[in-house]
């Protein structure tokens, strides 16, 4: 055990109050590189940040993709696209209509409904090891077997096989119809009109002009499948969405619950001269503290003297 995982593993065994009382004394004669190295790293192990969440088991995941299943009809396909990779060191987190028929958090992740033999395929990166020891673990396509188990997904595949079994599906001549989301997707801290909004916005400027990634990819089905109709998935999944599980009530109680009690611990926090980022950081540490990934939207607080 290296010198990092011992002083983890010894200041994990300690208390809330033993690990500030040392903190606070070796603050001033460790390197600050060191302090920094060791926060993070102890915390981290200790919470656990899982590559795929436990809010619902696989048979709930099933339940969903059999809906979708009866939608699109036994000559029709379904391709949904994961989020990308995150720009700069934020966390990645899914996008909410793949989240919703699979539960995987995995950047660069493809999801394939095949409506003739009801059988889900998702298709995932291939582990890259040195990323892993620097970030931490991702579900690969080699960890077929657990994906399998997580989520009920019938077969794992490389993202590298995924046009190669859209051509098969394109000769056998069975499957006339590709589904696949035309709405931009939501992800964290994210709604569709907003979504909308940085679309119009790219387009606006004359010096960028990019358009959606959901645009792209049905460009690129056009023109390697024409074989293929594509139509648009996400009414579908709209309407899917508007009824929720029991379990998805749940959640939603706890984010309100959580919502609350961060406004509440603002509120009782207020006193003269605070800053409006110390009442944000606040109602931070509550929502983080009882288990939420992040803001739905930013804070909204504003003073003023009379």
């Amino acid at each position: 055990m290296n010198l990092k995982n011992r002083l983890c593993t010894a200041i994990s065994m300690l208390g809330n109050s033993q690990r500030k009382t040392l903190m606070n004394v070796y603050a001033n004669r460790l390197p600050l590189a060191l302090l920094l190295l060791l926060a993070p790293v102890c915390v981290q192990g200790q919470v656990g940040f899982s590559p795929f969440r436990i809010d619902f088991p696989p048979e709930e995941f099933a339940a969903r993709r059999a809906k979708v299943f009866e939608s699109i009809g036994a000559a029709s396909i379904a391709v949904v696209q994961g989020a990308p990779s995150p720009a700069g060191y934020t966390r990645f987190r899914q996008s909410n209509e793949f989240y919703y028929l699979c539960g995987i958090e995995v950047p660069h992740a493809y999801l394939l409904l095949d409506g003739s033999s009801k059988r889900a395929m998702l298709y995932l990166p291939h582990r890259n090891a040195g990323r892993e020891r620097a970030e931490g673990r991702l579900l690969s396509a080699e960890d077929a077997d657990e994906v399998k188990k997580l989520s009920g997904i019938d077969d794992v595949f490389g993202t590298d096989l995924l046009g190669e079994h859209l051509a098969r599906f394109a000769r056998g001549g069975s499957v006339r119809t590709i589904f696949t989301p035309f709405s931009p997707a939501e992800g964290g801290a994210m709604s569709r009109d907003l979504a909308v909004r940085v679309i119009g916005d790219y387009a606006a400027d004359p010096f960028d002009g990019r358009g959606s990634r959901e645009g792209a990819f049905i460009q690129s089905l056009n023109v390697r499948f024409p074989q293929f109709v594509v139509n648009d998935l996400t009414p579908t999944l709209d309407q899917l969405r508007l009824i929720k599980s029991p379990r998805e009530i749940a959640l939603i109680e706890k984010a309100t619950r959580l919502s609350g009690l961060g406004l509440m611990e603002a509120m009782r926090s207020t006193v003269p001269d605070i800053y409006e980022y110390e009442l944000d950081a606040v109602a931070k540490y509550i929502f983080y503290r009882d288990g939420a990934q992040g803001d739905a939207y930013f804070s909204l607080i504003a003073s003023a003297r009379w």
